[in-house]
């Protein structure tokens, strides 16, 4: 365990948190599909309204401050930080927002598959190695063609924004290597199945279906720490 790295890092994620219910709120309410079935989905909550939650500031502070500490303590002090540490907050606020209403805005997704994409090409060309970005590329296509396939096997089950979703983590895990982005594709997967029993209690669940944004994070940090753990 890196404990400065993990200092460090959990105050630069405990800043970020700072900024979920802004990025909350600046994402464009969805439009209407005629084709859904509104039974299928909980009742939407207006951004504005979620992002104005009580407690939510403070409660997304001390998750992304533990998120940041723990890709601290896991990879030390190392170049993926800067662009896992960017997707913090992002990952945050779109955990909050799936889990809520089930929904990934392409507004906080596709521009950060550009920003993730600059700052893994620009630790490239630093520490001079074609393969952290040839990496990204591949993580980026890998997981987001599988989450393609699956949205093609089973609409129902995946929904467009976690194969974005699933291809922004693609790009961020992609240089840690082949094995992480397996393991976020098992850990997620694994964490699904393991929450349906609380979810459906809670009444998140509807018609044996769940939010999968959230265990695509969740998968992923669980994949980055799994992958130091094996190469140690």
């Amino acid at each position: 365990m890196e404990l400065l790295p993990a200092l460090a890092c959990a105050l630069i994620g405990a800043l970020g948190g700072l900024l979920v219910p802004r990025l909350i709120a600046l994402c464009p309410e969805p439009e209407h599909d005629p084709a859904e079935n509104p039974e299928d989905y909980p009742d939407h909550v207006p951004f504005a309204e979620l992002a104005a939650r009580p407690g939510l500031l403070l409660r997304s502070v001390i998750a992304c401050a533990l998120a940041g500490a723990v890709l601290g303590a896991a990879l030390g002090w190392s170049w993926a930080l800067l662009w896992l540490l960017f997707l913090v907050p992002v990952c945050c606020a779109l955990t909050v927002i799936d889990y809520v209403t089930w929904y990934l805005p392409s507004r906080l997704i596709r521009p950060s598959w550009l920003v993730t994409g600059a700052l893994v090409a620009l630790v490239a060309v630093i520490v001079g190695s074609v393969d952290v970005a040839l990496w990204g590329v591949g993580g980026f296509a890998g997981l987001g063609g599988y989450y393609g396939l699956m949205r093609l096997i089973s609409p129902r089950a995946m929904a467009g924004g976690d194969v974005r979703l699933g291809a922004l983590l693609g790009v961020a895990l992609g240089p840690l290597g082949l094995g992480v982005l397996f393991v976020s594709v098992l850990a997620a997967a694994v964490l699904g199945v393991v929450a349906m029993v609380p979810m459906r209690r809670s009444g998140t669940m509807i018609r044996r279906r769940v939010p999968y944004g959230p265990f695509l994070v969740l998968g992923a940090l669980v994949a980055v720490v799994v992958g130091q753990v094996l190469s140690a």
